[in-house]
C-alpha cells in the first residue's frame, strides 16, 4: 500500500437501522447470537439486551449517561465477555505470538502487558488484541469481538507451521470464563468489599496476576481501556457471578457497551477491525509504535514497516453544535465530502457528540452530517479525555 486510500476506504458501511425496529427489552429473535454466561443475572438487573458482535450484549441498565458518569466519577463494571480470549503455552510459545503479532513479543516481561498489532499481509490492521505475558511459557491473548474466533485460529495455523504442534498449545477460553472491566476512580476502594482488601493492591498497573478467588484460579489485571483506574478479570462463571453481583451491592453500578464505548472514544482506544477498516495502516491509526521491535517475518511487518504516510490519519470529532453523530455519518470540510464517522457517541464527560474519523492531515474545523444537517465540530488528536492526572488543561472543553 503507498496511499492513504481512496474516499471511499476508511468509510464503514453500516446499514442504517430504524430506531422504532429496535426492540427495548429483548433482543432481535431473528437474529442467532451466543448467549453470555451471566445473562439471567443482567435479566434480573434491567439490562437492555441487543445482538451485538455475535453476543446478545446489555447495551446499558439504568440509564446511559449515569453509566458513563459512575465510571468517570466513582466506579462501574462492564461485563466484556464478548471480547475474545485464548491462551498459547509451551516453552516457545512466544515464536508463535511473534510470528502472529507484529509488535515486541518477546519484550513483554512476565505478568506484563501489551497491546499489540494484528495484521494482514498487506500491512493494514486487521486487530488490535492485548498479549498478557502471565508467567514462563503462558499467555493470553484478548481479541476484538470480530476476531474472537479468527485470530484463535490463526494462532493454530502458526504452530503448525512453525511445527511446534506438539510444543505450543492453543486453548481457546472464550465460552468457557467471563471477562469483567471495573472502571472508576473508586474502583479499588469498592472492590475490596468484593474481593478484598488486599487484592486490588498486590496487582501493579500495567500487570496481570493469576490467584485464587473463592477457590478458583482467577487472573486479575490492573489495566483500563478508558483512562480510568481500573481491572480487569478473567474468572469462572460460577465465581463470576459472585464478583458481579458482590460488586453490584457493594456500590459499583452495573453498565453496558454503549456506556463503555463512549468512553473507549474520548480515551481514544481503538478497537479494531471496527475502527481500523481497510485501508487503516498503523501510520494512519497512530500506532506506528506498536511495530517498534516486531519480528522481521511477522505477519505484515514489512509491509506496514515499508508503507509511505497515509495521507489520513485518525482524528477525534467534537461537534459543537446539536445532533448525534452515529457511526457512517458523513464528514465535510466546506462543500467537499472527505469521509465518515467510523465511530460517534454521546460523551456525557465533554457534554457533547464526540467520534472517530480518518481524515486530512491539519483540519481543525469539519461539520458532520446528521439526519441530512450538517453540524458543525472541532478536530482534535486523539484521545479528548486523558487519564486522571492529566485531565484539565488538554481536555477539550
Amino acid at each position: 500500500m503507498t496511499n492513504g486510500g481512496s474516499l471511499d476506504d476508511f468509510i464503514p458501511l453500516i446499514p442504517k437501522r430504524d430506531p422504532s425496529q429496535v426492540p427495548a427489552v429483548g433482543p432481535d429473535l431473528g437474529i442467532q447470537t451466543n448467549t453470555l454466561a451471566l445473562a439471567h443475572v443482567y435479566m434480573e438487573q434491567g439490562w437492555h439486551p441487543a445482538p451485538v458482535h455475535s453476543f446478545t450484549l446489555p447495551l446499558w441498565f439504568g440509564g446511559l449517561y449515569d453509566e458513563q458518569r459512575a465510571a468517570r466519577q466513582e466506579a462501574a463494571i462492564f461485563d466484556r465477555s464478548h471480547l475474545g480470549r485464548f491462551y498459547v503455552t509451551g516453552e516457545r510459545a512466544v515464536e508463535v505470538l511473534s510470528r502472529l503479532f507484529a509488535s515486541d513479543i518477546a519484550g513483554i516481561p512476565p505478568r506484563g502487558m501489551r497491546r499489540v498489532l494484528a495484521l494482514r499481509e498487506d500491512g493494514t490492521i486487521l486487530d488490535i488484541p492485548t498479549v498478557w505475558h502471565l508467567d514462563a511459557g503462558r499467555w493470553l491473548v484478548v481479541t476484538g469481538p470480530q476476531t474472537q474466533v479468527h485470530l484463535p485460529d490463526m494462532a493454530e495455523a502458526t504452530v503448525a507451521e512453525l511445527g511446534l504442534i506438539d510444543q505450543v498449545i492453543v486453548r481457546d477460553r472464550l465460552t468457557e470464563s467471563v471477562m469483567f472491566s471495573v472502571q472508576g476512580p473508586k474502583a479499588a476502594e469498592r472492590l475490596e468489599a468484593v474481593v478484598g482488601t488486599t487484592i486490588p493492591g498486590a496487582v501493579p498497573e500495567g500487570e496481570a496476576h493469576e490467584m485464587l478467588l473463592g477457590g478458583y484460579r482467577a487472573l486479575v489485571a490492573y489495566t483500563s481501556q478508558v483512562a480510568e483506574d481500573g481491572y480487569w478479570f478473567v474468572v469462572s462463571p460460577e465465581v463470576g457471578e459472585h464478583i458481579w453481583e458482590n460488586s453490584v451491592s457493594g456500590g459499583i453500578l452495573p453498565a453496558g457497551l454503549a456506556a463503555h464505548d463512549a468512553l473507549r472514544i474520548e480515551a481514544g482506544v481503538l478497537e479494531g477491525p471496527y475502527e481500523t477498516p481497510v485501508p487503516a495502516t498503523p501510520s494512519a491509526a497512530g500506532l506506528e509504535a506498536l511495530l517498534d521491535g516486531a519480528a522481521a517475518d511477522a505477519v505484515g511487518a514489512a509491509a506496514a514497516s515499508s508503507a509511505t504516510t497515509s495521507e489520513r490519519t485518525i482524528r477525534s470529532i467534537k461537534l459543537t453544535g446539536r445532533g448525534l453523530a452515529q457511526r457512517g455519518d458523513r464528514v465535510y470540510a466546506g462543500a467537499e465530502n472527505i469521509g465518515a464517522c467510523v465511530n460517534a457517541a454521546y460523551s456525557a464527560f465533554l457534554e457533547a457528540s464526540v467520534g472517530l474519523a480518518y481524515l486530512p492531515p491539519d483540519l481543525q474545523r469539519v461539520e458532520v452530517e446528521v439526519d441530512g444537517v450538517r453540524v458543525p465540530a472541532e478536530v482534535h488528536p486523539l484521545p479528548l479525555v486523558g487519564p486522571p492526572s492529566e485531565r484539565g488543561a488538554s481536555t477539550p472543553s
